[in-house]
């Protein structure tokens, strides 16, 4: 969920009124009509290697999770990045990645344009470490931000090798599954992977399930889900902390896996994620407001994934969890005032979370339950509680790892009280 405003604003009247219970028809930040979620027109962008100067400096888009739609030599020096989005109107979250390489050893000024749009993501530096096989970030480039243009310029070295430059590290599609094994959350008798779906363009929506429970014992169920929205990463990565620390040999989680059983969709959108987009998936729709229309294959494919827990009597969704990302951590409970079972999970739990770490800000901002997102659905479909955990964009490294872990650990030892409870009153 992205806080910045888009092209175009939604009117006082929706500002006032999404703490409401008349009916939901958009967010402060959102576009106008972003809850109907039939299909709207994408433009795909080219894939294409395109030079421009003397001597050249080249751009390309040919990869999993590249974004950009021109590129043009303003003057020896100088060089302009067209970035648009997959359709508009569309919140403000500009994503880009391109490969850039000269013919010459050189520095160059690079000058974003997001055409209507705001820059919002510090470009990072990447280089493929292949003992990983992934993109890992090296660095973060220094931008000149233009207020009045709304562009951004840094410079960088450019050789005839080529480097990547992206809105954040690249985690696409492809390598979902080789990151859970080298999380060691994979290839373990708790642990099983299946497909749940596919998206509008055919790839594998991923269903993760951990547990050491038996098919026969009552057991409450933690669902996870997490990258609608493709440029959110570090909550994309705070999702998979929390599947590694779900799954690893401490005492605490053997205790929460003997009781609980997770599922979890760690990457909703896909095609999103492949594609570059900004927002929303194949079928030009934001995901996290068609949790009760259920037009598009993705959130299909959880629905019908979770929905047989009704008429399991061994199997009871207890609590719930979407992952994004914007600019502060923040987490989004349902409103205090409305009774879920177990009740106010989340307020509990986010004080624990602030009290183990003392030194990172965190806001909580409650909401009713109209808007069609995840969380509600959580709530109107189960009855129970459920939250937005928000990741700030520009959280390090270091800081989201210990946040994530840590959160995840007083989670479980949260949910297997309130569980314990549960079983006494009943």
């Amino acid at each position: 969920m992205i806080k910045y405003a888009g092209f175009l604003f939604v009117s006082l009247f929706l500002m006032m009124s999404c703490k409401s219970t008349e009916e939901f028809t958009g967010f402060s930040y959102d576009p106008p009509n972003v809850t109907n979620t039939t299909d709207k027109e994408i433009t795909i962008q080219p894939k294409r290697i395109i030079g421009a100067g003397d001597p050249k400096v080249w751009i390309s888009n040919e990869f999993e999770g590249a974004r950009v739609n021109d590129f043009y030599a303003v003057n020896d020096s100088l060089f302009e990045v067209f970035i648009e989005p997959e359709n508009a109107p569309i919140n403000n979250s500009p994503w880009y990645a391109f490969k850039i390489w000269s013919d010459t050893v050189r520095m160059a000024e690079i000058r974003m344009n997001y055409m209507d749009a705001r820059h919002r993501y510090v470009p990072k530096l990447l280089s493929w470490v292949e003992p990983d096989s992934s993109w890992q970030q090296q660095m973060e480039l220094p931008v000149e931000y233009d207020s009045a243009a709304a562009t951004a310029t840094f410079e960088i070295l450019l050789a005839p090798d080529p480097v990547i430059i992206s809105a954040q590290p690249l985690h696409t599609s492809s390598l979902l599954t080789n990151e859970l094994k080298q999380r060691d959350v994979l290839e373990k008798s708790f642990t099983e992977i299946r497909k749940a779906g596919r998206s509008k363009l055919g790839r594998t929506i991923w269903e993760l399930e951990i547990t050491e429970t038996s098919p026969e014992q009552k057991a409450p169920v933690l669902a996870i889900v997490g990258r609608q929205h493709p440029p959110e990463v570090t909550g994309y990565l705070a999702s998979l902390y929390f599947l590694e620390e779900l799954a690893s040999d401490s005492e605490l989680a053997a205790r929460f896996r003997q009781t609980f059983v997770i599922k979890a969709f760690p990457l909703l959108n896909p095609d999103g994620a492949d594609m570059g987009h900004w927002r929303h998936n194949a079928g030009g729709i934001d995901l996290n407001r068609d949790w009760e229309n259920f037009n598009q294959p993705e959130t299909r494919a959880v629905r019908d994934a979770l929905l047989p827990l009704k008429e399991n009597e061994s199997r009871e969704l207890f609590y719930g969890i979407d992952f994004h990302s914007t600019n502060e951590n923040i987490f989004y409970p349902i409103d205090e005032e409305v009774k879920t079972a177990p009740d106010n999970i989340t307020q509990k739990w986010t004080e624990m979370v602030q009290a183990s770490n003392p030194d990172v800000t965190f806001s909580i901002e409650e909401f009713d339950t109209s808007s069609p997102i995840a969380k509600n659905w959580f709530y109107h479909k189960f009855g129970i509680d459920a939250v937005t955990y928000e990741v700030d964009d520009g959280i390090d490294r270091e800081t989201l790892e210990k946040v994530s872990r840590s959160a995840a650990r007083s989670l479980m030892e949260l949910l297997l009280q309130e569980w314990q409870k549960t079983a006494v009153e009943n």
